[in-house]
């Protein structure tokens, strides 16, 4: 059977996502292993990682630099873990990483790591953009009905975007509820235009 052109396409798109899949099921078992406190503490320090590698202007240009040779670039990365003072596990893993390397799959494989502890702890992450900062109370009280709502426990991101107007856009599971003054005001532009 022949795949088309576009099917290939996707695939090889897909393929950096689903590697940084399995690592992340990987590093989640052995994190389990060691305890829930273990799990948690390696998903922030991904987070973190990933992070700091994404904007650095400099780790960026110099680490995926071919010039840089294996063993140099797993030294680097040892360092940056030893003196944020990362886990053992986060060591191990960051290393793996560079000896076959695949340090570019850091950004996918927190994401994946944190969608998998979710999961395995029965919670939702979602993601809520708002014009202004939300009190705590407000992303308290989101957390909470998005909760009811999906039936788990949510872990609520937010972030601040002024090109929201105001409002919240709110991402939960893979569905996006807009209820921003921007979207609003398309809609209600669109509306004037198909009546016209």
């Amino acid at each position: 059977m022949r795949v088309s052109a576009v099917h290939r396409g996707a695939a090889v798109k897909d393929q950096p996502r689903a590697l940084a899949r399995r690592y992340a099921r990987a590093a989640l078992d052995v994190a389990a292993e060691q305890g829930s406190p273990a799990a948690a503490t390696l998903a922030g320090e991904l987070s973190a990682l990933a992070a700091l590698l994404e904007n650095n202007d400099e780790l960026r240009r110099v680490l995926p630099n071919p010039g840089l040779g294996s063993d140099a670039r797993r030294r680097v990365l040892a360092s940056i873990v030893a003196q944020a003072g990362g886990s053992t596990l986060l060591a191990r893993l960051v290393d793996l990483l560079a000896r076959h390397d695949r340090v570019g799959l850091l950004p996918a494989l927190a994401e994946e790591y944190a969608d998998a502890l979710n999961r395995r702890e029965g919670r939702v992450s979602a993601q809520a953009v708002s014009a202004v900062p939300l009190a705590e109370a407000q992303r308290a009280a989101l957390a909470q009905a998005l909760g009811s709502a999906v039936g788990r426990n949510v872990e609520l991101e937010a972030r601040v975007d002024p090109a929201v107007l105001g409002g919240v856009r709110v991402t939960v599971g893979g569905r996006t509820y807009d209820g921003t003054v921007r979207s609003r005001l398309a809609a209600l532009r669109e509306r004037l235009v198909s009546g016209s």
